[in-house]
């Protein structure tokens, strides 16, 4: 990690150190986090990010037969939309 030294207009860094207490963040996880955005937005290449997949057991298969899943997927989508429509009418109120 390098250490460096900048020059930022004081009102910025303020704005700055102010959003970043907001989330719960450091100044300096902020400015890394915006520049990593700018630098996504100006579609300079990048590092693909490290995923992890699920992985399942050789000669096993997939837990869940599809009708399974179908439902689950239904279950899940209903949980979703219920939950959204009671937020939507605390909202409202």
């Amino acid at each position: 990690m390098a250490t460096t030294t900048l020059h930022i207009d004081d009102g910025l860094y303020r704005e700055t150190k102010s959003a970043a207490a907001r989330q719960g963040t450091t100044v300096t996880r902020f400015i890394e986090d915006a520049l990593r955005l700018k630098l996504r937005l100006s579609g300079a290449p990048r590092k693909p990010e490290e995923i992890e997949l699920p992985t399942f057991a050789a000669g096993k298969g997939f837990p869940l037969r599809p009708k399974a899943l179908k439902k689950l997927a239904r279950q899940s989508e209903h949980e979703h939309d219920m939950s959204r429509h009671l937020t939507l009418r605390r909202k409202a109120r």
